[in-house]
């Protein structure tokens, strides 16, 4: 039997905290990261490009801890330096102990045309130099009657990433529908599980068993890892309802009682 996925739960700041309210946040967020490591959990927060080299300083002390209890960033370019202007090198992500990068999320398809192409090579550049690419996927409409649709749509975005990203090295694929973004509540659970299904079925047919990993984002809060198939779904991708350290302890908690019967 294969070794079983490491569940993982991840939170995006976006452009919301300045660096002083990130520094205050992760005063709160840091035993509660490392809590989660301790059940088998491992986290990751991306904060803005401000703040990251200060958040490594605090979250990631050793090696282990640079994927364990992680620090991302909310993009990369695909070239490692260079006469480009705004971008920013993986190779120097890495070297400021940055674990994981956010790639091509919905807010970046959208606005600044990132294409699947330009999605691919972020990710495969992240990937080279040791970086876990966190890669943004969903649909842009629902159709719950048609489950077959968005895990087409899906899988088209994720197939450019599979081929350019080498197969035994690690990515995460977020699965947020663009239609729940930002909205009261997140798409239905069964509606969930059965489009991560059929992307996790996608995935281990391109010998990605173990090394990618799913997990769901799109207005996701407490209380809904608790009816996530965790076959198909391997945590959380969560933004503002984070933003309260509680919440995001509780669904720590929700994910080792789901995965361990740790409460």
């Amino acid at each position: 039997m294969p070794p079983k996925r490491m569940p993982l739960i991840g939170m995006s700041l976006k452009m919301y905290f300045s660096p002083a309210r990130t520094q205050q946040y992760l005063s709160a967020f840091v035993p509660i990261s490392r809590s989660a490591n301790a059940l088998g959990i491992t986290t990751f927060l991306i904060p803005d490009f401000l703040s990251v080299a200060a958040s490594c300083a605090v979250l990631v002390t050793t090696e282990e801890q640079r994927y364990a209890t992680g620090v991302g960033a909310q993009d990369c370019f695909w070239e490692d330096s260079g006469a480009y202007t705004g971008e920013i090198s993986p190779a120097h992500l890495w070297e400021l102990g940055v674990g994981y990068v956010e790639i091509g999320h919905a807010e970046r398809r959208r606005i600044f045309r990132e294409s699947d192409d330009d999605v691919a090579k972020k990710a495969a550049a992240a990937a080279k130099h040791g970086l876990i690419p966190v890669v943004c996927i969903g649909e842009v409409e629902p159709d719950e009657s048609h489950i077959d649709f968005a895990v087409q749509y899906c899988v088209k975005q994720m197939d450019a990433a599979v081929r350019c990203v080498p197969v035994d090295s690690q990515v995460v694929f977020a699965y947020e529908p663009v239609w729940a973004i930002g909205q009261p509540n997140p798409a239905p659970t069964e509606y969930i599980n059965a489009v991560c299904a059929g992307l996790r079925m996608y995935l281990d047919s391109q010998g990605r068993d173990t090394s990618a990993r799913i997990i769901y984002g799109g207005s996701a809060g407490p209380g809904l890892f608790t009816e996530l198939d965790i076959d198909a779904v391997d945590g959380m991708f969560i933004g503002r309802f984070g933003h309260e350290p509680t919440n995001f302890e509780i669904m720590v908690h929700e994910i080792a009682t789901k995965n361990f019967g740790q409460k």
